[in-house]
Parts: C-alpha cells; structure tokens; sequence
C-alpha cells in the first residue's frame, strides 16, 4: 500500500475527548476493508474541519490543488452547472489522505461513476422530533421494514447516523433514474405516515412536524450525498454511523450515537 503521512498527528480534532488527527487516520486505517466496498467509485464530498469540530468547518466537493498523483479522480456533470472534479475514495491510502486533509466525515453519491444518473441505492433518513426517543425512531424503522419488504419486496439495511436517527437503505438494480427514484421515496415514505400519523410525517416544514418523526427522502436526488457507513461524525465522542443488522436494534441501551472511535473494537 501506499504509504501515507499523517501530518500534525498531536493535533487535536474532537477537543472534549483529546481525539488526535492520528486517532482519526488510526480508525479509517482499522474499518478501510470494511468502508471501502460502500464507497468504492462513488463521488466523494469532504467535510473537513481544519480547526477540530470546536471551530467551523467546511464541505468541499472540487478536488483540491496538490493532491498526490495516486489520489483518484473523475469530472462530475452536474445538471445546470459546470461539471467539477471530485475524488473518488477506492483504497485505504486515499482513505489516509482524507483524514490527513482533516476530513472527519467523507459523503458519497448514491450512484457511482459508470452510471451517475441511475441510483443504486434508494436511502429514509428517519430524523426524530426534539422531544422523541431512539425508541420512536427504531419503531418507525421497523415499521418502514415491513412495508418495504411486504409490499415492494425490497431487502432493507440499516445504520444509525451517529447523531439522533437511522437511515434505512434500500439496494437498487440501477435501471431507475434519480427522478425515478426520487419519487418512489416520497410515496412510499407518504404511506407510511398516512398509515401512522401520530408517529411520523413527510412534512418538510419543521414548524409544521409537529414534533413527529420526519421520513426525509430528499437526498435521492442527482447529486446529493449521504453520510458514507462507518464514517465518524463531527460530533462530541467521534461518534460513527455504524450498520447494524436488523436484530441488533432490539440490543438494550442502543443509541443512534452508541458507536465511536474508542469503542468499535468490541462491535467490530
């Protein structure tokens, strides 16, 4: 493999846990053969906080200036813009230089690069109310597993986000397009919540959620990304957005932020 300096490694990046760039490179090096094959030719977005989580960071979807000759790219189309270059993330060593350029949290296409206008994933991001529970948020899941498998015989998975939700993800033969696909989300995502209207909404209005479980299906869109599994959030704890098995929300305790860098070893 390539080898990969990590510059700065001292440097503090999560200051309430004295989490270090290296601790964060030491991690992506430690999931690489299991992150890797989620995010393999799919463009990636950077969410990079040079000053640690404690200052404002930044996304960065071009690739930058100076990269090394290894690092993968490929130019973007984007619909009514100019296309862009993006970084592709397709071994352990651009995984490295991603966290050397202080990316905590790489975000990906949910298609890849042959085929960029036909989805091969299909994603529910069930983001909870301020006042509901992981609780709500794993029998709305459950809920959606059922209709999802039952009704479209779809074969569902599922991550938490390492903040307060799940997302549910569906695989998808890639002969649909985005738009397609997009739509498809939204009605299912629709009977859902006529089906349970006192647990969650499609209502993109937060005034007008009434402090329901939102089914956000927005992100199945032309060049919009979701959180890569196994990334690590900007958030206190360094907590990761883990994939789960559908019997593992029934373990006591489990939280949408349970999984973090200082503890994955006993879950992986």
């Amino acid at each position: 493999m390539t080898k990969v300096e990590i510059t700065h490694p001292d440097k503090i990046l999560f200051p309430k846990g004295k989490i270090t760039k290296q601790e964060l490179a030491d991690y992506y090096s430690k999931v690489a053969i299991l992150m890797l094959p989620h995010i393999r030719n799919r463009p990636i977005s950077m969410q990079r906080f040079p000053q640690g989580i404690d200052k404002q960071g930044f996304f960065q979807k071009n690739a930058p200036q100076g990269m090394p000759p290894w690092v993968k790219t490929k130019k973007i189309p984007l619909k009514e813009k100019a296309p862009i270059q993006m970084i592709l993330c397709n071994d352990k060593a651009t995984l490295l230089w991603l966290a050397n350029q202080n990316c905590i949290t790489p975000h990906i296409w949910l298609s890849k690069i042959d085929k960029p206008d036909y989805p091969d994933k299909m994603v529910f991001d069930l983001d909870p109310g301020p006042s509901q529970t992981f609780k709500s948020v794993i029998t709305v899941s459950l809920l959606l597993k059922e209709l999802l498998e039952t009704k479209y015989r779809f074969k569902p998975s599922v991550m938490t986000t390492g903040s307060r939700g799940l997302h549910v993800t569906v695989s998808l033969q890639r002969k649909r397009t985005f738009e397609e696909v997009r739509t498809l989300a939204k009605a299912i995502a629709d009977t859902l919540a006529q089906a349970y209207p006192k647990k969650c909404t499609t209502e993109a209005r937060i005034e007008k959620r009434k402090g329901l479980l939102y089914i956000d299906t927005m992100r199945n869109a032309h060049g919009q990304t979701v959180i890569a599994p196994y990334s690590v959030r900007a958030l206190t704890r360094a907590p990761i957005a883990m994939p789960l098995e559908w019997k593992d929300l029934k373990k006591p305790g489990l939280k949408a932020n349970s999984f973090t860098i200082r503890n994955i070893d006993k879950w992986l």
